[in-house]
């Protein structure tokens, strides 16, 4: 066992695979961390800039309308801002 290891420390590919596996184990250390959904950014054009604006995908027309709904238990909340 303690051959095939130094073996395995001392060929180039042995090399390699041990330098990624501790580079792996070191990233995991200074990753960020998302604490419950706080690490969630919601990003979007100005309402102003897209109300009213028509917008063509799959080639089909839209017209972009801002609407209110009430909430629902039957809906998943997002809190934000």
């Amino acid at each position: 066992m303690n051959i095939n290891f130094k073996r395995l420390l001392y060929s180039p590919l042995g090399q390699i695979i041990i330098s990624m596996l501790l580079g792996f184990g070191l990233s995991t250390l200074f990753r960020k961390a998302c604490n419950r959904r706080n690490c969630l950014i919601f990003r979007a054009a100005p309402l102003s800039k897209i109300k009213g604006q028509i917008f063509r995908y799959d080639n089909k027309c839209y017209t972009f309308a801002p609407k209110s709904e009430s909430c629902s238990k039957l809906k998943k909340s997002v809190e934000f801002a």
